[in-house]
């Protein structure tokens, strides 16, 4: 129960940061898409991005784009796309860890039963001559359910907030892809 309880404080720990993180994002791309929206030259573009690009992947790529040292296109998409996966990279750090706790803490949990009920029939064994006593029988197996279900609540609530951290990140995405076409197509309108 005690790894179990790590296990889950590690858990809360990641889910937190991944949701503020996440939020500041956001945040940071709503910023810099309304600061841009306002933009009608490529000048006032490229400078408002160099103001607003601060902490957001969005900012990031399209720097790749409005201050590109050439006119390939393909070139132009190739590095967009480079510094979107970096970015995405870097968001993605810690799901890993949540990904392992959700899928191990069903199995610790299962652990700490066998390891309890092996513990029961040693008693029995130990005490098979002298009679064997039904509730310390009982004390052992209720106790050596317990880590099965605290090992499931933990593995549940984790792969919950997991899977919701996953959607959340390719809503992101999605949305930089979005960002991304549409301001190639305005930057080839005003080239």
């Amino acid at each position: 129960m005690y790894v179990l309880l790590l296990i889950s404080v590690a858990v809360i720990g990641i889910v937190i940061e991944k949701y503020r993180q996440f939020s500041r994002v956001k945040k940071a791309n709503q910023k810099l898409m309304s600061a841009l929206t306002m933009q009608s030259t490529l000048a006032k573009l490229r400078s408002t991005l160099a103001k607003h690009r601060e902490g957001s992947p969005l900012g990031t790529m399209l720097d790749k784009l409005f201050n590109a040292q050439t006119d390939d296109q393909d070139l132009i998409s190739q590095s967009m796309e480079s510094a979107a996966n970096l970015e995405l990279h870097r968001l993605e750090k810690g799901m890993g860890w949540l990904s392992t706790f959700a899928a191990t803490a069903p199995l610790i949990g299962f652990l700490g039963t066998v390891t309890g009920m092996v513990r029961v029939f040693m008693s029995i064994q130990t005490h098979s001559s002298a009679g064997v006593d039904i509730s310390i029988l009982a004390g052992g197996i209720w106790e050596a359910l317990l880590t099965t279900i605290g090992g499931l609540i933990v593995g549940i609530i984790a792969i919950i907030f997991y899977n919701d951290l996953i959607q959340n990140l390719e809503n992101l995405v999605k949305d930089m892809q979005d960002n991304g076409i549409e301001y190639t197509i305005r930057m080839r309108n005003l080239s």
